[in-house]
């Protein structure tokens, strides 16, 4: 989903702030520092959402079965008065330096074609925008398909260890804290990119945080994409019931089922879903009758130890077909509801 690029910019950010001595410097120093992080930290958010918003679109596009009449509509809807406000534009410069006005009408007609089953999309219609990414904007990229986009990102693991972990609010309220936070990272952008030299700048600490909450924010939301494709995997019947484990150990990443619903092998993808957030992982050891085990037929009682932690009472189902470009999902994805360090994993 895009995130990798994103996530190298950041890491370099970071390796740029810590490798500073904000005392060392002169203020002349400090202050080009900051309009050098500030400048780089958005514009690699944007970049990373607009990509996100095409791989996305392609992704759930695949297959015809995975848009409700609803979904396709929206796009629809969306493409029209994209294509039309990209035509008024000045095509050929800039970022649609490479698109023409036969590209869109082209990109345009495959996607009112209704007797097409696959769609010739462009980045420069699914993610087209002519305002900053703050909050709502960020949200209408994708609004077409997700309809409930702020709450998911608002629940999703990262962004809840984000907010645990700063002291900030939690539940609908952090929504405000998230809004807050962006909104200000887009005006100090806008303030370094075309208003003057600034003569108030952050510190190299405020600046990390910032950088920790693009993280978290971007986290959130290849999460909760993700996750609405593997809950259309699961309405798609790509997965299978394992049963809803009876006992937990080591921070919910060690159950144990009954009765297991399907036979499981050691390196199968498993996942829970639900209205809060969806994780997804590997079966990372299997134990049966006290011993460590390959695999299990249906029908035992066994213990599984995953690499993202369950919550109680959650069906826990065999991911029969994963995705590739989800089952590789990024370390802190799950925030610290991810895989345990070495030393604290075990099994039953």
């Amino acid at each position: 989903m895009q995130y990798s690029e994103l996530a190298a910019d950041l890491e370099r950010i970071r390796r740029f702030l810590k490798g500073l001595s904000e005392e060392q410097q002169t203020f002349d120093q400090r202050r080009f520092a900051y309009i050098g992080c500030i400048s780089a930290l958005y514009a690699s958010f944007e970049n990373f959402a607009e990509r996100v918003a095409l791989r996305f679109s392609e992704m759930l596009l695949a297959d015809p079965v995975n848009l409700t009449d609803e979904q396709l509509s929206n796009l629809r809807r969306r493409y029209v008065k994209n294509a039309s406000t990209l035509l008024s534009q000045s095509l050929g410069v800039g970022r649609y330096r490479e698109v023409t006005e036969l590209d869109v009408a082209k990109s345009l007609a495959s996607c009112l074609d209704e007797s097409s089953t696959s769609f010739d999309l462009r980045l420069e219609l699914i993610a087209l925008h002519n305002s900053n990414l703050r909050w709502e904007s960020l949200c209408e990229l994708f609004v077409w398909a997700v309809q409930d986009l702020q709450d998911r990102i608002r629940r999703s693991d990262a962004v809840e260890s984000w907010a645990a972990l700063t002291n900030s609010t939690s539940g609908s309220a952090l929504l405000g804290i998230l809004r807050s936070e962006l909104a200000d990272l887009v005006e100090r952008r806008n303030e370094v990119a075309h208003r003057a030299i600034p003569d108030e700048i952050q510190s190299h600490e405020r600046l990390l945080a910032k950088v920790d909450f693009i993280e978290a924010l971007a986290l959130g939301l290849v999460a909760s994409l993700a996750g609405l494709l593997v809950d259309v995997s699961v309405r798609n019947g790509e997965s299978v019931s394992l049963g809803i484990p009876t006992e937990y150990y080591r921070n919910k990443r060690v159950v144990v089922i009954p009765s297991i619903g399907s036979p499981v092998a050691e390196g199968d993808f498993v996942l829970i879903s639900g209205n809060k957030s969806t994780r997804w992982g590997r079966i990372l050891e299997i134990q049966l009758d006290d011993a460590r085990v390959p695999h299990a037929a249906a029908g035992k009682e066994v213990g599984l130890q995953l690499d993202f932690e369950v919550r109680k009472g959650a069906d826990l189902r065999l991911w029969r077909t994963p995705s590739p470009d989800i089952v590789s999902r990024p370390e802190k994805l799950f925030g610290s509801h991810g895989p345990l360090s070495n030393t604290a994993r075990s099994s039953r």
